[in-house]
């Protein structure tokens, strides 16, 4: 069943909208049913297994908009049978909510969020594309912030308040933790296109591995020199303290940018050093550039993304995994009932600590045909395939193909 901690946005979002007036409310159910072929379930190098898995997910999406309070929610139960018994039947949850409240108009706000959803238990390789479970957690993430917006000039804007952040991940040995943050963000438009921000956070975060306090302050600007063209850049500094000792971290991170669109092209380029959540480890230091290049046309659009990436361990400053590659993508509209996509990633991870690297192939192809009004049938494959000369467990190869129906009442 859905864990109980996400029960709390649920109900706020409820009573916020049972005190709402002139409302516009609107209720979606929903019915997908899929079967899936997987050649290597458990993903193994030698003992490859195959299983038919079926698939089927009721869900509703709710949409409530009123003066005071705006609310969405998309929820799917996943149910999944395994034909061959290679695994138990299983049953996980997708849930999207979000509202915003309005308290005091043009003072206080409220914004809550509920995110339940199956990740991946390592940070820097996305796995749900290959496998419906191997090294995999589900994760509720639920978050709540009062906060202040105060109007200091026309063109000077603060934001203060408080957000609690409750992440808690099921059936496995990830951290759980609670985040106590205050905030302060100041926003001044320095002339039209050209916006300045600063700010600060404390964080206190109770974790089930170790406790720590962070104060983490930046600044920064975006300016948006032509129509749908911008760049941006921030910059700052945290400092952190675990409760285990009396280490002091400090650590400079920034985040720099530029999008640039002409005609029916979009270029963007995006580097950074921040922190990002690791179920296994808290948190972990990434250095990254991306890119991406898009070019659409008519009836689809194509685009080449590559990506470098540096993870290193945030106390002691080792490296964990270097990422670098990059992925192509087409999508393309057949008719009018009619689409289909294509996407290919190379990836290499450099993992120093095992001494060794991974090297991992993804492609995928998918079509997508509109039966009825509301009705959707929809084929996919996904081929996986994994090379490391060092860590034994990183060589094999998976395909899955998937069809699905979809109705959306």
């Amino acid at each position: 069943m859905l864990k109980s901690s996400g029960v709390f946005i649920m109900g706020s979002i409820v009573v916020a909208a049972a005190v709402a007036q002139g409302a516009e409310f609107e209720v979606h159910p929903s019915l997908t049913v899929s079967e899936e072929y997987t050649d290597n379930v458990f993903e193994s190098r030698t003992n490859r297994l195959s299983d038919f898995i079926t698939r089927a997910l009721p869900g509703v999406s709710l949409s409530y908009k009123a003066p005071a309070f705006t609310g969405d929610l998309n929820y799917q139960l996943d149910y999944r049978h395994y034909a061959k018994k290679r695994r138990d039947d299983e049953i996980t949850h997708l849930l999207a909510a979000k509202g915003y409240l309005v308290a005091v108009n043009n003072l206080l706000y409220l914004d809550v969020t509920d995110d339940y959803q199956r990740v991946s238990l390592d940070v820097a390789r996305d796995v749900s594309k290959e496998s419906l479970f191997l090294n995999q957690s589900d994760r509720n993430v639920v978050a709540a912030s009062p906060y202040f917006k105060l109007n200091l000039t026309d063109r000077t804007l603060l934001k203060t308040g408080y957000r609690f952040v409750d992440t808690r991940y099921f059936d496995s040995p990830a951290i759980n933790k609670m985040d106590h943050i205050g905030f302060a963000e100041l926003t001044h438009a320095l002339s039209q296109g050209l916006e300045l921000t600063a700010g600060y956070t404390f964080t206190r975060e109770l974790a089930n591995n170790d406790n720590f306090n962070q104060h983490l302050a930046f600044g920064g600007f975006r300016y948006e020199y032509a129509e749908k063209s911008f760049l941006f850049a921030q910059g700052g500094n945290s400092w952190t303290r675990y409760d285990h000792s009396d280490q002091r971290l400090s650590s400079a991170f920034w985040n720099a940018g530029i999008t640039h669109q002409v005609d029916t092209v979009t270029a963007t380029v995006t580097t950074g050093k921040h922190y990002v959540e690791d179920p296994l480890r808290n948190i972990v230091q990434e250095t990254f550039v991306t890119g991406t290049l898009e070019k659409r046309f008519k009836n689809g659009l194509v685009s080449i993304a590559p990506i470098y990436s540096e993870f290193k361990q945030t106390e002691t400053g080792s490296m964990r995994t270097k990422k670098y590659g990059g992925t192509a993508r087409g999508q393309c509209e057949l008719s009018s009932d009619l689409s289909g996509t294509l996407s290919f990633t190379a990836e290499k991870y450099e993992q120093p600590q095992q001494g060794s690297y991974t090297r991992r192939l993804l492609a995928s192809a998918g079509l997508s045909y509109l039966l009825a009004e509301q009705l959707t049938l929809s084929l996919s494959y996904y081929y996986a395939d994994y090379y490391s000369p060092g860590i034994a467990t990183d060589n094999y190869h998976v395909n899955r193909g998937i069809v699905e129906i979809r109705k959306v009442f």
